[in-house]
């Protein structure tokens, strides 16, 4: 878990790891055979270096996306509740970036682009990827570990 924050300090522009230097190799390898990216996609199995290939691929745009949709939000003040902290915040953000910014809830994350699942949380009994939803007036999210925290204290008792 955790986040990863890799790249070039002074410049603020990521750099690529060795898997992703690897991965970056095999996408252009099956791009000069002609395969779309889509293609390539589809064609992977749900292994660690397909997710890799995902993140890669999609998180720019999918962060842009997301970028774009909370532009479109009008601005105002929401009430959220996160692990039973409750706070009006601003409404052009993710749960992802209000719990690191406002409240005592440091989810993990990876991809930042709803694509990897390191951030899941839960909203009215289902599981949401906070990196990838807005937050809205009246939400009332459960982090995962505070979750697995009153799981294993139910399990103790007994």
């Amino acid at each position: 878990f955790g986040s990863s924050r890799k790249g070039c300090p002074s410049s603020g522009v990521p750099t690529a790891s060795p898997s992703a230097s690897r991965l970056s190799l095999v996408y252009t390898r099956h791009l000069a055979r002609g395969e779309s990216p889509q293609a390539l996609l589809a064609a992977m199995s749900s292994t660690e270096t397909a997710n890799k290939m995902k993140i890669a691929l999609l998180k720019y745009p999918k962060r842009a996306a997301m970028q774009a949709q909370l532009k479109k939000i009008p601005p105002r003040q929401v009430k959220v509740q996160i692990n039973n902290e409750t706070k009006m915040i601003h409404s052009q953000q993710t749960v992802l970036e209000a719990a690191h910014a406002h409240f005592d809830a440091k989810i993990p994350y990876n991809c930042r682009a709803g694509i990897c699942g390191a951030c899941e949380a839960k909203w009215n009994g289902k599981n949401i990827r906070t990196c990838y939803t807005p937050v809205q007036d009246g939400m009332r999210i459960v982090t995962l570990d505070r979750e697995m925290m009153h799981w294993r204290q139910g399990t103790a008792d007994e």
